[in-house]
C-alpha cells in the first residue's frame, strides 16, 4: 500500500472512531456522564470513556483497517446501525467509501479540504437530533462492515483479529419505510466518501 493510502486509511479511521462516538452522544442511548469533550477538525466532540463500548470500536476499526490493507476496494460501506426492543432497524448511518483515494480529483497536500469537509460533517452530526425522530427505549446498536465473502474469510483468518466474534448477517432484516438524509461528499486526493442517515420513522414509534 502506497504511503499517500496509508495516511488516507489513517483518516478515515481516525474520523469514523469520532463520527461513531459523537453519533452515540447526540443519540441519547447511553448516559452523558460516559462522555467527555475533545478537540478535532477545530471543533469540540464528544468521546466515551466506557471501556468495553471502547473496546467494541476498537475491534471494529481495526477489522476495517485489516481488511483495507489486505484489498483497498475489500469495504463498500460502513454502517451505524440502531434497532429497536423488536430487532428491526430503524436508523443507519452510513459511511459509503466510494474510494480510498479520489484519484487527485481535488489538490489536498495538506489535507485541509479534508479536514474542512470533515469538520462540517462532525457539526452535521451535532444536530442529528434536530432532523430524526428521537430513538425509542430499548434501542441497541451494532457496527456492521459491507465487504465480500473472501474478504471476510480473510479477516476470520487473520491472528490480529480473532479475539472477537464477527457476525455475518444473511438474513438481515431492511428497513421498510425509509427516509434517505444526505450528510456529505467527500471528494479530495486523500478520501473519497458518501455519508448519509436512513431513518425508518415508522418504527420509531
Amino acid at each position: 500500500m502506497s504511503q499517500d493510502k496509508i495516511v488516507g486509511t489513517d483518516i478515515l479511521l481516525e474520523f469514523l472512531e469520532m463520527a461513531f462516538h459523537h453519533v452515540l452522544f447526540f443519540r441519547k442511548i447511553y448516559p452523558k456522564e460516559i462522555f467527555v469533550k475533545r478537540k478535532i477538525y477545530g471543533i469540540v466532540v464528544y468521546t466515551s470513556e466506557h471501556p468495553e463500548l471502547n473496546e467494541y470500536f476498537f475491534n471494529a476499526l481495526n477489522a476495517i483497517k485489516e481488511l483495507i490493507k489486505e484489498d483497498e476496494n475489500s469495504v463498500k460501506t460502513i454502517n451505524l446501525t440502531f434497532y429497536n426492543a423488536n430487532k428491526l432497524p430503524i436508523e443507519r448511518f452510513v459511511f459509503d467509501i466510494v474510494k480510498l483515494q479520489a484519484e487527485l480529483t481535488e489538490k489536498d497536500p495538506y489535507y485541509l479540504k479534508t479536514e474542512e469537509a470533515l469538520r462540517t460533517i462532525c457539526l452535521k452530526l451535532s444536530m442529528c437530533d434536530t432532523y430524526l425522530k428521537p430513538l425509542p427505549d430499548g434501542t441497541t446498536f451494532s457496527i456492521e462492515i459491507q465487504t465480500y465473502e473472501t474478504a471476510h474469510i480473510a479477516l476470520s483468518e487473520n491472528p490480529k483479529c480473532e479475539d472477537f466474534p464477527w457476525v455475518v448477517k444473511d438474513d438481515a432484516t431492511e428497513m421498510v419505510n425509509k427516509n434517505l438524509l444526505p450528510l456529505k461528499d467527500i471528494k479530495t486526493d486523500c478520501l473519497n466518501l458518501q455519508m448519509y442517515v436512513i431513518e425508518d420513522a415508522e418504527n420509531k414509534s
